[in-house]
């Protein structure tokens, strides 16, 4: 019998009403829990435990280290992780824990719901179910997000919805699979991706500490004052990451700000370009306010999700001190968070 482990963090999911609104309680849910994966009884054998109980929308990094340790204690007697969480940072965490569990061999799996699973017509009870699923599943090995009968690779899954149940896409990345009748079925588009990596796999470096480095996400907007550069250098922030538009545009006529930019370059500060589009990611090559921003020293998030370069800069800065290395790291697919190069 396959062996799973639930470790409930709180969300939407393990909510209850209060007088302020949803809020995931302290009490115990365990009940609760055994009741929604009693048609999974005598197929798993499910444990389960507490980490903490928080809405996602107050998760922070030193919480993804206390959610790591929780898995490390536990990894080894399990055929597999479920993690309960709320859906509004989930992209977050599980693309942090990603990076911190690449090369593991087993399945890693964060879930959620959009409806409480004490409420009427929660998605809550199948999106555990199926979590458990994929969790126990032999052929994952990763860190995925289980959500509407589709598994999502953990550093592509974006969050396109703030009430409907299909809540998440698998963005510039094929579908990993969908869970039908109690069952996982892998995608063809998944299978090819992954032997393309599998090809093209390096050896992942070991986080050196749990510091926590001040990363600021500029997003760009007509009229951007060059003073928010004076603001990130004077507050000791150690990586940017800019939300440009389309392929990586910015206002480089603004001679001020990209003059600032350079100065954070110069300094080795990592600045790098992502887009505030959902959809093909970067391209600092095609025009010229692209080419402007790449000479002033600007690196290319490609085709990774703002969630994936935000805890991947944080987690790299983590790994090395050399930013050469860092930039090397930064360019280097990992754990399907950037295109593998044809």
């Amino acid at each position: 019998m396959k062996r799973v482990l639930v470790l409930t963090t709180g969300g939407t999911i393990l909510s209850f009403q209060t007088a302020d609104g949803l809020k995931p309680g302290n009490n115990d849910v365990t009940e609760l829990l055994n009741e929604k994966l009693l048609k999974l009884s005598g197929e798993y054998e499910i444990d389960i435990e507490a980490v903490f109980y928080k809405d996602s929308s107050n998760i922070v990094p030193e919480d993804w280290y206390i959610v790591k340790d929780s898995i490390q204690r536990s990894i080894d007697r399990y055929d597999g992780i479920v993690i309960l969480h709320g859906t509004d940072t989930m992209s977050y965490s599980a693309a942090m824990l990603s990076f911190l569990f690449a090369g593991v061999n087993k399945a890693i799996i964060l879930t959620g719901s959009q409806i409480p699973l004490s409420g009427k017509n929660s998605d809550g009870g199948k999106n555990l179910r199926d979590a458990v699923i994929a969790a126990a599943d032999p052929r994952l090995k990763g860190v995925f997000v289980v959500f509407h009968d589709k598994v999502i690779n953990g550093t592509r899954a974006y969050k396109r919805s703030s009430i409907n149940k299909d809540a998440y896409i698998s963005c510039n990345y094929p579908y990993v699979g969908v869970i039908k009748d109690n069952r996982l079925f892998i995608t063809q588009e998944y299978s090819y991706m992954r032997e393309k990596e599998l090809e093209a796999a390096c050896s992942v470096p070991k986080l050196k500490n749990k510091k926590i480095p001040k990363i600021f996400v500029l997003k760009m907007v007509p009229g951007i004052e060059a003073s928010l550069i004076d603001y990130i250098l004077n507050e000791g922030y150690q990586g940017v990451i800019i939300e440009g538009y389309g392929l990586g545009g910015m206002p480089v006529d603004n001679k001020e700000l990209m003059a600032k930019i350079d100065l954070m370059a110069g300094k080795k500060i990592p600045v790098i370009m992502a887009t505030q589009c959902v959809y093909d990611g970067v391209n600092l090559d095609t025009y010229e306010v692209g080419m402007t921003a790449k000479k002033n020293g600007i690196l290319s998030a490609y085709d990774m999700t703002t969630e994936a370069v935000y805890t991947k800069l944080m987690w790299g800065l983590g790994s090395t001190d050399s930013y050469e290395e860092l930039v090397t790291l930064l360019q280097t697919n990992l754990c399907g968070e950037l295109a593998v190069k044809q």
